[in-house]
């Protein structure tokens, strides 16, 4: 056998010849290997509604799949009941409303804000038209229907407060929360405390136009929907929680030029539900992803500023009472 440079001929020939199935099987082992999909379960804090259609429109454009993320999105029953499916870890995310689970985080339950939807508050004054009220000034001399001792009527003293208003002129019409939309409907009451993402389009639909002043524009905004994770899996699957987050804000920045079918593919998921409702709530609600103290900082940031203001409202209007600092409640180490 001749060699060339003392290997033999034979054995370069074999070698060409393995380097190709050599190669193959390489490729079918990396194949073989290559982990599927992580099962995210995302609970919601409410049922399906305007606010959610990001999440659907993310999953239906692959920003999750893109992650290695296979999504499922579960309907939720309250924000308190979401907190405590991820302190159980029945749920690895959820979405809740910040100032409801202020309490629970303050008697030590497991879990943080690894990001805020939306910084700035729905609530809001929300008055016919046909009574002139267009500033908070305006509501001196008039009636306001609110419901004794909802979180609504608890933060109203310090719109009172924040823009020196005179309490004694404004009538206040005691309900339960059912009941606000019939009285302004009745003309019993000429506003209520409620949200501009919610009896404004009730009322308009029954032929009364409204105007809404949102505390967030009169110096009182509270923190609205963020979402949670339990602290071991902050700490133990950050990784996963940062592949979550970018496709969540992908999500929501797709929203701008999609809306018809993020209304749409939200809409398929029950048959109860109506676009043209969850076309207006998302409307209404996406404007709120913007944080009131600081405007330009990205998407799903947790701005200092903001959960500070909420904490002092808390403790001055709402009896909070712990010894936590507010940063204790939130990371921004995750976010994209």
């Amino acid at each position: 056998m001749k060699k060339l440079h003392g290997i033999s001929i034979h054995c370069i020939v074999w070698i060409i010849l393995l380097v190709p199935i050599m190669t193959s099987w390489a490729s079918g082992a990396k194949e073989t290997t290559k982990p599927g999909p992580t099962t995210v379960t995302f609970r919601l804090n409410w049922k399906t509604t305007g606010p959610h259609v990001a999440y659907y429109l993310g999953k239906s454009l692959g920003y999750y799949q893109e992650e290695n993320i296979d999504l499922q999105i579960l309907e939720g029953t309250g924000s308190v009941t979401v907190a405590q499916l991820i302190a159980n870890k029945s749920d690895m995310i959820g979405l809740a409303d910040a100032t409801a689970l202020m309490p629970s985080l303050a008697k030590g339950i497991p879990i943080k804000a690894i990001g805020m939807v939306s910084p700035k508050s729905s609530l809001a004054v929300v008055a016919r038209k046909d009574r002139n009220i267009n500033t908070l000034k305006d509501l001196e001399g008039k009636r306001l229907a609110l419901t004794a001792g909802d979180s609504l009527t608890q933060i109203w003293p310090a719109v009172v407060a924040a823009n020196n208003l005179n309490a004694s002129k404004i009538e206040l019409v005691y309900v339960d929360a059912a009941a606000k939309v019939p009285v302004v409907l009745e003309g019993k009451a000429d506003a209520l405390l409620g949200s501009s993402a919610d009896q404004n389009f009730i009322l308009e639909e029954r032929g009364v136009p409204v105007v809404c002043l949102n505390f967030a524009d009169y110096g009182v905004n509270v923190l609205n929907l963020a979402l949670w994770a339990h602290v071991d899996t902050i700490k133990q699957n950050p990784d996963l929680l940062r592949r979550f987050l970018r496709a969540t804000k992908k999500s929501l920045e797709a929203w701008a030029t999609n809306k018809e079918k993020a209304v749409q593919v939200t809409a398929a998921t029950r048959s109860d539900l109506d676009p043209k409702v969850i076309a207006k709530q998302a409307d209404a609600y996406f404007p709120l992803l913007k944080s009131p103290n600081q405007p330009s900082a990205p998407l799903l940031t947790n701005v200092a500023a903001d959960w500070e203001q909420t904490f002092q409202l808390m403790k001055q209007y709402r009896g909070l009472e712990t010894t936590m600092k507010v940063t204790d409640f939130y990371t921004n180490e995750l976010l994209p």
